[in-house]
């Protein structure tokens, strides 16, 4: 019956943690929405640029051909200053778009984090690419700049060999925390710890300080690995984030000069814009390790659940780190899945290796027991008590 209750009380927590994550944004009252719409009478006049459509409903099309192999245009938000949440809906769509030899040669958008006061350097950060005839659908995402706050622009790169790149639809709105997050989170980490203790049971006095340690690793794993995770920007988790209603619409006054504030080139010369290349992979050290060496992933899942397995058992026994590992393990897939990733044999993959990794904790934690000296193998075995 305790289980049973636990368990009811654990969904509560996660239909918590869902409503607070889908309101955890709201739209600064600063600035307006921005569309295509309210850019395009802006827009600055280029050959690698094609607006379709009609005016309330503009597309940007990015056409290669043999005079322009490399199309990489850019749009300026109008009346921008820096700041450190731009929310994101978009679709982009690629038509006959054939890839160039690296990986990133195809149809992709991003944003350009300018720092205050301009300068030479900026952060690129890509929301949406697409290559062949794929379209994307309409996606959403909250981007953050690494420093911020900063100046965000929008790019846009076709840099296939033939084919169109299209960007349909875009909204782009400026985005505060809100209070109900700012406060809420932390009732709910205390929820997830009180729960997290109560699964594993303080049956005596003296392993109270255990339990309240094995449970805050896990919880410690649980915010890196699942919610909010490793990644930079932020997903919606399941179903559209809300972010409240519109609050205006976009002046149509001239965009920030960008050309200025950052290339320091003069207003009436044209900024001829070459494409950025390799883009640096964003998010968490453990996400560029498996970009770079993808043959490392199963060891870095392998590690994910081993160590803190092997703590949790050392602090509270195997059956209690067993339970909360694979409960880790089973949130990291659930949440990838529910943040747009997908599931795929990859993640059957990482479970598997989720599984070794509890497995060799375990196999560890038993052999620690037989070589370690009395007294200390007696510490260990009390934590199975």
């Amino acid at each position: 019956m305790h289980r049973i209750t636990l368990a009811g009380f654990f969904l509560l927590l996660v239909a918590a943690l869902g409503l607070l994550w889908q309101h955890r944004f709201e739209r600064s009252p600063e600035f307006p929405t921005y569309r295509l719409a309210d850019l395009r009478p802006m827009a600055s006049q280029s050959p690698a640029l094609e607006w379709v459509g009609t005016a309330a409903e503009s597309k940007i099309r990015l056409r290669v051909d043999r005079e322009h192999q490399k199309v990489v245009t850019r749009l300026e938000l109008p009346n921008i200053n820096a700041i450190d949440l731009l929310h994101l809906r978009f679709q982009v769509s690629a038509k006959n778009l054939n890839p160039g030899k690296e990986i990133w040669d195809d149809g992709r958008a991003l944003i350009e984090w300018h720092p205050q006061g301009g300068g030479p350097s900026w952060e690129n950060d890509p929301f949406g690419s697409a290559r062949f005839s794929q379209s994307s659908g309409i996606k959403e995402r909250v981007m953050k700049p690494e420093r911020g706050p900063a100046i965000p622009a929008l790019r846009f790169e076709n840099l296939g060999t033939s084919g169109d790149f299209e960007i349909s639809f875009l909204e782009a709105t400026v985005l505060q925390e809100r209070l109900l997050w700012k406060v809420g989170r932390w009732f709910l980490l205390g929820g997830w710890l009180a729960w997290a203790i109560a699964w594993v049971g303080i049956r005596r006095k003296s392993s109270q300080i255990r339990t309240v340690l094995a449970a805050a690793i896990w919880l410690v794993m649980g915010v890196y690995a699942v919610v909010p995770g490793p990644w930079k920007g932020v997903q919606a988790l399941a179903t559209p984030l809300q972010i409240g209603q519109e609050i205006a619409r976009a002046p149509a006054t001239s965009p920030t000069d960008l050309k200025t504030t950052v290339t320091n080139s003069p207003p009436d010369e044209p900024v001829q814009l070459e494409s950025v290349g390799k883009i640096p992979d964003k998010g968490d050290w453990i996400l560029r390790v498996k970009h770079f060496l993808p043959d490392a992933r199963p060891l870095l899942h392998i590690a994910l659940l081993f160590f803190p397995t092997g703590l949790m058992a050392c602090l509270v026994g195997r059956k209690s780190a067993t339970s909360l590992a694979i409960i880790l393990a089973l949130a990291t897939e659930t949440a990838e899945f529910a943040f747009g990733f997908g599931f795929g044999r990859d993640d059957v993959f990482d479970l598997v290796c989720d599984a070794a990794g509890v497995a060799l904790a375990l196999a560890a934690f038993a052999y620690l027991k037989l070589i370690t000296p009395p007294r200390i193998s007696h510490w260990l075995a009390a934590g199975e008590g």
